[in-house]
């Protein structure tokens, strides 16, 4: 016992560790705070979440990877289909010359195939096909409607539209 400067008796602490006997249960055994590692149970459950973790990782790349490839190959497409706008668009049709020249019609056009160009895919070509239609839309003033499909397939199983339209007066 220790006096303290008021008087009183306190008892002085005692380190720990000492004079502390672990409980023991009915078999004698020590009982106290379990052993340190984990079950099996718990290892197979901590398995388990990791795997369905990594797949999910996985099949989201997949996923994304695939969704990638179908947006280049569509702003292929567009761009395939916007040269034959352009083609036709620069075709001589002048109304205003004697005799009044046009070459600004659907036979002068003819169903294209084209590639479509993916460069260090390393998957091979995918190809497409150009078809275009032109039309009169009036008379007075002269007018015509140029349309240009451009129709490809993608991974062989669906098969995709890229549509691109645009109006012509003559001499433009």
């Amino acid at each position: 016992m220790v006096v303290s400067k008021l008087g009183l008796h306190t008892r002085k602490p005692e380190p720990l560790g000492m004079n502390m006997k672990p409980a023991r249960d009915s078999a004698g055994k020590p009982r106290g705070r379990p052993a340190a590692g984990m079950t099996l149970t718990e290892v197979v459950v901590a398995l388990a979440i990791s795997g369905l973790t990594v797949a999910a990782i996985v099949s989201g790349y997949v996923f994304s990877t695939g969704f990638a490839e179908e947006s280049a190959l569509s702003l292929a497409a567009s761009a395939k289909a916007m040269e034959r706008i352009e083609e036709a668009r620069s075709a001589t049709w002048d109304t205003s010359s004697w005799p009044p020249v046009d070459q600004l019609v659907a036979t002068n056009f003819p169903d294209k195939t084209v590639t479509l160009d993916l460069s260090g895919s390393g998957t091979g070509a995918t190809y497409a096909t150009n078809i275009t239609q032109i039309s009169q839309i009036s008379t007075n003033p002269p007018l015509k409607r140029i349309r240009v499909d451009c129709v490809w397939c993608f991974r062989g199983s669906r098969l995709l539209t890229n549509t691109i339209e645009t109006c012509r007066a003559p001499d433009q």
